[in-house]
């Protein structure tokens, strides 16, 4: 059949056209996985193959080193077919082989030459990575016969090959003696000098195959996908265009015409302003429609939005429609602090709340349409928020809900695309989805919808936010500083304080105040404009808010002063009112009263955002309610730490049906306190615990102690 030797030389010939072929398939196809180890695959058996077919070199070179590449070689194809495949590594058999076959090789190559043993070493290396490599076709293919195409079956077709030949060579060592070689000159020794001449144009060839496959693949799926998006683009630009923009055309004309009717034209102009920029900003989200149907996506401009204040201003836009049709509009926020800013891209956001309302009020009859807003805080500077939009409109059966964020999707009477139907969730879902956010439906036939998403914002507060912690809430709490220079102003001022039974420290001059301001706190500063050391309107204007304080004191003025002008430039200074000389005690009065009640509405907003205000009053209302509900606050603190205990470690154990029953248990008894944001926040838990969503723990109960402490200081204001 031939010489063995001229056998092996053209074996490392064909294992270095290989390697070649490798190389190149790795270069073209470098992004795919496992190319580059299968590159590393054929120049480790290149170079054993070279080595092997040097007989002028020594045993280290032409049987230790060469095998220790070969097997080197191996451990690559396999983990290059695992990491092609996208199936988990296995390593411990090549860590528990490699612990086997280099000490072995060390020894049956240097201490006690055995050609046998040598053999047998070599058929350990070449099994484990053709099992591993058609493991690896068949996980990857998720064991499904009929997803083999040609180049999976050329792949399989060689490793069976090359472990048969191993095989059969494995069973024919009764040829050999443990002197003999690959050299030795007999039949077995030539038909397997053959075989794996062929063996490995076949495994390259196939992997090159399985390259190319995946390629071409790739490729199918994306002119697929580009094909469906040209159709989908061709389709919304052109039901967009006429949907749109035909009734923007109309909307502003009209406007145009009803801003010049003789009746009431201030009103009517009032009114007409709303339509045209209502319609502009129509355009401009047809714009961004179609840019973004186009390819083009707009900038995202991530800005601070104080989010209260933002929902309250789209509330009062869709107020009138809802009026309309006799709905109730509210918006219920629980959780949040009314001077809590999120860090969120601003127009898309508010294009969902738009549309989301838009929506529910065209969709309810009778009933009421409600934004509800609930969060906690994750950390200081970051926030967990749930945004819903909650309506008793006609409801989604199953089916419906599957489709309802299709584009172009309507259900029940028709309508056109220009009301807003058909277009609206679906754009809000993509919009949202360009922010990392799901947008999801419950719903119930014939008794309303609810849709919503979950996001985490980056959240700071303003600095009016510690307002209510540091203002007085009773009239008999304020400490007052009186800056007046004039002996029997001061006697007056005097009086009236203590018939107030205000705490007061009095000074004479500007200098004085500044030490007093530095060394103690107050609640309001009396400040007369005209003292010995200067102006009090220009001292407040330069010196006041370098002074640094922590809790600065409310300024109000008083002064002699009556004229508009000088009232005018108090107030845009930023000082709180104006009492005129000569001063009266009711005057005083009302100022202080005002001040208070100020700080009540701070303090009452902060609570309401973690207690249902109205049900606390209810209860301590009742004489029959009230005294069990104050024994439930006493130790509510340390109940929460213990649930909260019971909680984690439930979730720890995973024992999800006892967790989700606990969550459920305390749900109703938080409720039976009137802590619906926290009930919220624990229906929102025992939902992602449901669906093995990661839940924040730490975060939760957190937010638990914080309604505990807004409850509690609730029911000692109110008992007050």
């Amino acid at each position: 059949m031939g010489d063995p030797k001229q056998l092996l030389q053209i074996l490392a010939l064909t294992s270095c056209v290989c390697a070649l072929f490798m190389l190149v398939n790795w270069f073209i196809h470098r992004r795919l996985l496992g190319t580059r180890l299968w590159a590393g695959f054929s120049v480790c058996t290149a170079l054993g193959c070279i080595f092997i077919a040097s007989f002028s070199l020594s045993v280290t070179w032409t049987i230790f080193i060469s095998n220790s590449l070969i097997f080197i070689g191996l451990y690559c194809l396999s983990r290059g077919s695992e990491q092609f495949f996208s199936v988990p590594k296995l390593t411990w058999p090549w860590v528990l082989l490699a612990g086997v076959f280099f000490p072995g090789y060390l020894y049956y190559t240097y201490f006690d030459a055995n050609f046998i043993a040598r053999v047998i070493l070599n058929y350990l290396g070449w099994a484990l990575s053709m099992i591993l490599c058609l493991r690896a076709l068949w996980l990857g293919q998720r064991r499904l016969w009929q997803s083999f195409s040609p180049a999976h079956w050329t792949f399989a077709l060689a490793c069976v090959c090359l472990f048969i030949v191993f095989t059969v060579r494995l069973a024919m060592l009764h040829h050999y003696s443990q002197h003999d070689s690959l050299i030795t000159n007999n039949w077995v020794n030539q038909f397997f000098s053959v075989s794996v001449i062929v063996m490995p144009l076949i495994l390259c060839f196939s992997l090159c195959l399985l390259c190319s496959g995946r390629r071409e693949k790739e490729l199918h799926e994306l002119r697929h996908r580009a094909e469906l998006a040209a159709q989908h683009k061709e389709r919304s630009l052109t039901l967009l265009s006429h949907e749109l923009r035909t009734p923007l055309n109309a909307i502003v004309g009209h406007a145009e015409l009803l801003k010049r009717a003789p009746r009431e034209p201030q009103q009517h102009g009032q009114f007409c302003d709303v339509i045209i920029a209502t319609a502009m900003s129509m355009s401009d989200l047809a714009n961004q429609i179609l840019l973004q149907a186009r390819g083009a996506v707009p900038n995202t401009i991530i800005e601070p939005v104080n989010l209260a204040s933002h929902l309250k201003e789209q509330m009062t836009f869709f107020r009138p429609l809802a009026e309309k049709k006799q709905l109730k509009l509210s918006l219920t926020m629980q959780g949040i602090d009314a001077n809590l800013q999120v860090m969120i891209d601003k127009d898309p956001f508010t294009l969902v709340i738009k549309n989301l309302l838009s929506n529910a009020i065209k969709y309810t009859e009778r009933g009421e349409v409600e934004l509800i807003v609930f969060g906690y805080a994750l950390n200081p500077n970051r926030h967990q928020l749930r945004i819903a939009v909650k309506d008793t409109g006609v409801g989604l059966s199953r089916a419906q809900q599957q489709k309802v964020f299709e584009p172009f999707v309507t259900f029940g009477a028709p309508r056109a695309i220009a009301d807003s139907a058909g277009v609206g969730l679906a754009l809000c879902k993509q919009l949202l989805e360009n922010m990392g956010v799901d947008l999801e439906v419950e719903s119930v036939p014939g008794q309303g919808s609810e849709f919503f998403f979950e996001m985490q914002v980056n959240s700071q507060r303003s600095e009016q936010s510690e307002l209510p912690e540091s203002r007085p809430t009773t009239l008999g709490d304020m400490s007052v500083l009186v800056i007046e220079d004039n002996h029997l102003n001061r006697e007056v001022v005097r009086g009236y304080l203590d018939t107030l039974g205000l705490g007061y420290q009095m000074v004479e001059t500007l200098a004085a105040a500044e030490q007093q301001l530095t060394e103690s706190q107050f609640d309001v500063l009396l400040l007369d404009m005209h003292l010995p050391d200067g102006h009090g309107l220009e001292w407040y204007q330069s010196r006041f808010a370098d002074l640094g304080l922590a809790h600065p004191p409310v300024v109000v003025a008083l002064t002699g002063d009556v004229d508009q002008q000088a009232r005018q430039a108090y107030q845009q200074a930023g000082i709180y009112s104006c009492l005129e000389k000569p001063l009266r005690i009711t005057a005083l009065r009302r100022v202080f009263e005002s001040i208070v009640q100020q700080n009540n509405s701070g303090l009452a907003a902060t609570e309401a955002a973690y207690v249902d205000l109205t049900f606390v009053e209810r209860q301590l209302s009742e004489s029959s309610e009230r005294s069990d509900f104050s024994s439930r606050l006493i130790y509510l603190s340390d109940r929460l730490d213990y649930e909260f205990a019971q909680l984690r470690g439930l979730a720890d154990i995973q024992a999800d049906e006892s967790l989700r029953e606990k969550l459920l248990q305390l749900e109703h008894e938080v409720e039976q306190l009137g802590l619906y944001a926290l009930r919220q926040a624990l229906h929102q838990t025992r939902r992602r615990a449901a669906q093995e969503r990661d839940i924040d723990w730490s975060a939760l109960h957190q937010f638990a102690k914080q309604s505990a402490s807004a409850l509690q200081s609730c029911h000692q204001r109110l008992n007050a």
